[in-house]
């Protein structure tokens, strides 16, 4: 079972803007559960495989309050590490990065 950690964006938007918000979170990935943790919220579901390194790209729907969201997780090899987003009505809602432990990576967390 690989374990990773990251950081991740959720981009919030606000009633009276045109723009989003991004707010900086961390990311932890165990087996097939992802946890993605924010200042004001928590997210946290099963993928539909446990992430491998250089596997394909996983892409799969969630149901959520505002309809569906489509997340694609993919292996960046020069990175050593995984990108992913979740998509809903066409903008991005979330962005994460996640990676092994002992990776360089691990720097990104204090940004």
């Amino acid at each position: 079972m690989a374990n990773y950690e990251g950081i991740a964006t959720m981009y919030l938007t606000m009633p009276m803007a045109a723009q989003a918000l991004p707010v900086l979170g961390s990311c932890t990935v165990s087996d097939k559960k992802i946890s993605l943790k924010f200042p004001l919220t928590n997210v946290s579901f099963d993928l539909p495989e446990a992430p491998r390194e250089g596997a394909r790209d996983m892409e799969f729907k969630m149901a959520g309050a505002k309809g569906d969201m489509t997340l694609v997780i993919s292996y960046k090899s020069d990175l050593r590490g995984f990108v992913g987003s979740g998509k809903q009505d066409g903008a991005n809602v979330l962005t994460f990065v996640f990676y092994r432990p002992d990776s360089p990576l691990n720097h990104l967390k204090a940004l």
